[in-house]
């Protein structure tokens, strides 16, 4: 066995932000929001690669034009908002903007390193060992460990007890010769030295008895003879030897009982048992610090995935505080997709699908992680709440005032009647503010009334309408709250979340973690995307996550495009996904069958 290496996590790296040029006028602005966000703020006059590779860079293009692509670590200012980058942000919007990106991009470059530091912990945690090292399971490993030393030591039975503070826990036993009915798992013992456990425990020491029941009366120790008298075996010989880490600390004890002359066979004579040899006290030494080492490995394996998991429910916490209506969306689809899979197991319709403990986790993993590329995902966009923008409707209104303000001079100057244009005008504005509000189900007649409004009010002798022809178009979104190309940015998220899940080098039962997020929005047809995989393509699990978060996404609380679902209406549109081919019938009709949702607290 490989000897343990020291695991400790290391810091976090310091995160580096330039500003380029350091002339820049937003350089205070920069410096101080990179303070906020606990980086270092340094300043640079030109972009290098080994720049972008260093740090995170805010560029002024404000004054400039840039003629490559400044990449994901990079937040330009600039008016062109076509650059390849993590943001672009208007100079006109930079006070109200800036703070927020660079937190943004910040936060992501902290997770990157949160993850390349937990990866690391996992990989040194997989050099240990070959054998006991190699479990993670505790009652497999405490099986092992028995197992494995009463065969090396040819000992009939065992068990084994785990410290803790100031007792030892009965954790688990083995003998080959009669069956353990007694309920004595977590039976508690002091560590003082009046039982044997203890006195091993509380001094650190080996004890080696040919025959408990010949105890000198001056030891300190007296056996326990409960499980002789209930069972009606006969301990004879014992040994039992103190498990220590690294820093010579107990973390328990293990305890042999009757060797005998061929390991793994029923003892029929109790008198044919023999003394532990010295021998045998050496090697139980060894394997006892074998089995230290397990244990500690196995502490630490789940202090390990402990702290990945609090990694990856931070990871999520940061990705919905930027949209609270979505909260707890992911851990709710997580809980969905699991219990779905396992509602499979054993289901006639899925007849040789099986989910392991590695695939349910890889799953679990994937499906709370599958909206993590929001991050890459502009606020505004993810944000929107109606068709219009807030500064956009803003510019109607003023448009509104100021053909009021016309109608009024119009009044003033020529006698034309004002009370009904001014009543015309809140009529048109009204209905703008209705169509602005994705909830609104308009009709042709409101398409042709809001054609006829940008006719109606011309500002000023250039003719210029009160309602543009782009924010027509916007106004008459059909669903939702994204015009086309907003809609492309969040369908985007998919792939921010993927090309993210890759870079971790996932161990081998988890690989597939990128691939499921991956398709959680693709359609048994073809339809979905961003691939527009079909059937056969889709991997199962990712299936079963898509009607997991087309379900939440239906009967979560209010958003502000959408209402709260009832539970039947959004049974309804999925069965209606899945008789139009899109997504999985089976597994649908399993879902609603099994109330699924019910393993997240809906009735």
């Amino acid at each position: 066995m490989k000897p343990i290496k020291n695991i400790a996590a290391s810091d976090i790296p310091n995160i580096e932000v330039a500003v380029v040029p350091s002339t820049s006028r937003w350089a205070s602005a920069v410096k101080d929001a990179a303070e906020q966000c606990g980086a270092v703020f340094v300043a640079f006059d030109e972009v290098t690669p080994a720049t972008l590779a260093e740090r995170l860079v805010v560029l002024d293009l404000s004054k400039s034009v840039s003629a490559s692509s400044p990449g994901p670590r990079a937040i330009s200012i600039s008016a062109n908002q076509s650059l390849d980058c993590f943001d672009v942000i208007h100079p006109n919007e930079v006070q109200f903007r800036l703070k927020r990106s660079l937190s943004n991009l910040i936060e992501m470059e902290k997770l990157k390193a949160r993850v390349a530091q937990e990866q690391a912990t996992v990989s040194t945690l997989n050099d240990i060992g070959l054998t006991l090292s190699a479990i993670t399971e505790r009652t497999e490993l405490l099986d092992a460990i028995l197992t494995h030393s009463r065969q090396v030591l040819s000992a009939d039975g065992g068990t084994i007890y785990l410290r803790d503070g100031d007792e030892l826990i009965f954790e688990a036993a083995q003998n080959d010769s009669v069956e353990i009915t007694m309920q004595i798992e977590h039976v508690r013992l002091p560590i003082e030295d009046s039982s044997l456990a203890g006195f091993v425990a509380g001094r650190n020491t080996i004890l080696n008895i040919d025959d408990i029941y010949n105890i000198p009366e001056a030891m300190p120790y007296r056996p326990n003879f409960t499980f002789d008298k209930a069972s009606g075996y006969r301990t004879r010989s014992m040994l039992l030897v103190p498990m220590t880490d690294r820093a010579n600390k107990v973390l328990g004890v293990l305890a042999f009982v009757n060797r005998k002359p061929s390991p793994g066979v029923p003892l029929i004579d109790f008198s044919l048992c023999q003394p532990f040899s010295k021998q045998s006290s050496d090697l139980a030494r060894s394997i006892a610090s074998q089995a230290a080492v397990a244990l500690e490995n196995y502490r630490l394996y789940q202090n390990i995935r402990n702290l990945f998991d609090s990694f990856i429910t931070a990871a999520v916490t940061v990705i919905e505080s930027r949209d609270p209506s979505t909260a707890g969306h992911s851990q709710r689809v997580s809980d969905l997709t699991v219990a779905l899979a396992k509602e499979c197991d054993g289901s006639p319709e899925f007849e040789g699908i099986k989910f392991s403990g590695d695939q349910l986790e890889e799953l679990r993993y994937a499906s709370i992680l599958h909206d993590f590329g929001k991050v890459g995902v502009r606020e505004e966009v993810l944000l929107k709440a109606n068709k219009l923008h807030p500064w956009e409707l803003e510019r109607v209104e003023w448009r509104f005032r100021l053909a009021a303000i016309q109608a009024e001079l119009e009044h003033l100057r020529r006698g034309t009647p004002l009370d009904e244009r001014m009543s015309q005008l809140e009529r048109d504005l009204n209905l703008v503010r209705q169509m602005n509000t994705p909830r609104y189900r308009f009709t042709e007649r409101d398409v042709e009334a809001l054609a006829a409004i940008s006719g109606r009010w011309l500002l000023s002798e250039k003719g210029e309408p009160v309602i543009e022809q782009a924010e027509i178009q916007r106004l008459c979104i059909p669903y939702g709250s994204l015009d086309h190309d907003e809609r492309l940015e969040i369908q985007r998220h998919v792939e921010h979340t993927y090309q993210f899940l890759k870079v971790i080098p996932w161990t081998s039962n988890l690989k597939n973690v990128p691939h499921l997020a991956y398709a959680h929005h693709e359609k048994l047809d073809g339809s979905g995307y961003p691939r527009g995989l079909v059937n056969s393509e889709i991997p199962f699990g990712a299936k079963l996550m898509t009607i997991s978060d087309i379900f939440d996404a239906l009967t979560a609380g209010d958003r502000p495009y959408k209402a709260s679902m009832p539970i039947a209406k959004a049974v309804s549109i999925l069965r209606e996904e899945a008789e139009m081919g899109r997504l999985d019938r089976d597994a649908v009709e399993l879902f609603v069958a099994k109330k699924v949702w019910t393993s997240i607290g809906m009735v």
